[in-house]
């Protein structure tokens, strides 16, 4: 009897776990924080009073990106693609965009806030950080195509 063996495609279930993660900790994570003095720390997150609509547009939008991308991968891990063509180079582009709609989330965090100590928090750095990944993972998997 023969087997009939498919090969699963590494960086798709890389780009997947990532990109799910980066959903999740955005999610349910802070954005930015600041001190406002007396010992009182206040936060911006996706339903924090403390977003300006600046941050909380670009939360919002990673967080699509991110689905966009994880309907990408389940579609190049799936016996039957739904979408036939090589969505690689578009990946590799949404991976930059959301490295961009991080930056300027925290950008307008930090301008709105300047006149408080701020810092970049946990959703921050998942949207940063899942973007940096996903555009090596693409990148290597379009080297290796």
């Amino acid at each position: 009897m023969m087997s009939s063996q498919r090969n699963v495609d590494p960086f798709s279930v890389l780009i997947l776990f990532i990109s799910l993660l980066a959903i999740i900790l955005e999610s349910v994570g802070d954005f930015a924080g600041l001190y406002i003095g007396g010992g009182h720390y206040r936060y911006s997150c996706l339903d924090c009073e403390y977003s300006t609509i600046g941050d909380l547009i670009f939360q919002i939008l990673s967080i699509i990106v991110f689905i966009i991308i994880v309907i990408m991968a389940l579609n190049n891990l799936l016996p039957n693609r739904f979408i036939a063509k090589d969505l690689t180079k578009v990946g590799f582009l949404l991976s930059i965009i959301t490295i961009i709609f991080a930056i300027a989330g925290l950008t307008s965090f930090g301008i709105y806030y300047s006149a408080y100590e701020w810092w970049p928090e946990m959703g921050f750095y998942a949207i940063i950080i899942g973007g940096i990944l996903n555009t090596i993972f693409f990148f290597l998997k379009q080297k290796n195509a």
